[in-house]
């Protein structure tokens, strides 16, 4: 493997710090912290390159909230400073990863994403319709992976193609945040209420969280195509599809994956893992695919229902703006546009009806 030397000295270069502005400000330029960060936007460039020239730089407090959709979780946001350098990070570290990712992991990387992960699965589906044997997918995820994965991993992955000691530190420095134990139990059912480990966890919704869960299960994929030899296998983040022709194969394939993930990173399969025929239809990345056909999830259209009648209540009440409610609307139909579900999107669009009522 490459390794790569002097990333440190391009990361704190000015135009790569401004470079990380330009990133973390897009779609929040009028946002209070960022125009207070923009009124002096040199010398807030210019302190932020010495205090991590000079070793200084420590993370600022995390604002923490909770995300109740599609599932409880809990999100840590960065004040916009560290944000700034986060993405002028990212700019010289995603060139460096990105040559060693497995061409089916779709998660959090650009011109992938979702619908092409969905659609990827329905292209093999429809491939071995025609084979002579019967073809089983096997559906798994990691059990609580943001939560769970030891930072002493975290900075090993991190940490293969750097010879680097500065940015090694940097790392280690953005990893821990601001010190506070960002782990759960693995048994837990409310994340709100557990107690919290140190040691484990990254910071879920940040940047640095999306480099480095696809880094960390690169190797992952590259053992399961390789060692494994699964013929068909793709990743969403912590979610991964097996495509085999006998459920023996599948078995055999996620038991090898189970004890990879267990003796090299400290994780584990979660008590979700299924088998079911290829034309059953499988639930990934939000959607049930077949190879005829992809459609939103039940539990997908009910939430999505939900929410479009608590938007027209509340926009009829006068609690939020017309530009908000056209705005909600408008982001399911583009949901719905790779999927056959013109029956939801018709009646969707009949009771998605908004009326301001006189008070």
């Amino acid at each position: 493997m490459e390794k790569h030397k002097d990333v440190f000295k391009k990361f704190i270069e000015f135009e790569n710090m401004y470079g990380g502005y330009i990133l973390a400000r897009k779609d929040k330029r009028y946002q209070d912290e960022v125009l207070s960060y923009s009124a002096n936007l040199e010398e807030n460039l210019i302190n932020s390159i010495n205090h991590l020239q000079w070793k200084s730089y420590e993370v600022k407090k995390l604002h923490e909230f909770y995300e109740y959709y599609p599932k409880k979780r809990i999100i840590m946001a960065l004040p916009f400073e560290d944000r700034v350098i986060n993405c002028a990070a990212r700019n010289v570290l995603w060139p460096i990863y990105t040559k060693s990712f497995y061409e089916h992991s779709y998660g959090s990387i650009e011109n992938r994403g979702p619908i092409r992960a969905a659609e990827q699965v329905q292209y093999w589906m429809r491939l071995v319709q025609n084979k002579p044997d019967k073809w089983y997918i096997g559906k798994a995820d990691i059990a609580k992976f943001f939560y769970r994965i030891p930072i002493e991993v975290q900075l090993r992955e991190l940490g293969r193609p750097l010879d680097d000691p500065d940015m090694m530190w940097f790392l280690e420095t953005a990893i821990k945040a601001d010190g506070r134990p960002m782990g759960l139990p693995l048994d837990v059912s409310d994340v709100f209420e557990a107690e919290r480990i140190s040691g484990i966890g990254m910071q879920t919704g940040s940047l640095i969280s999306q480099i480095t869960g696809n880094v960390v299960l690169s190797p992952v994929d590259h053992y399961m195509k390789r060692e494994v030899k699964v013929p068909y296998y793709i990743r969403y983040m912590d979610d991964m599809i097996l495509m085999a022709p006998s459920k023996n194969q599948i078995w055999e394939a996620l038991y090898e994956l189970d004890a990879y993930l267990q003796e090299n990173f400290a994780l584990q399969l979660n008590d979700k893992t299924a088998i079911m025929p290829y034309d059953n239809g499988v639930e990934f990345v939000g959607k049930r695919i077949w190879p005829w056909k992809i459609e939103l999830r039940k539990k997908t259209s009910l939430q999505m229902k939900r929410h479009l009648n608590f938007v027209r209540d509340k926009y009829g009440k006068g609690e939020v703006p017309y530009e908000y409610a056209k705005s909600v609307i408008i982001s399911y139909l583009g949901l719905m546009k790779h999927c056959n579900n013109d029956a939801l999107r018709k009646k969707v669009l009949e009771d998605y009806v908004l009326i301001r009522k006189s008070k």
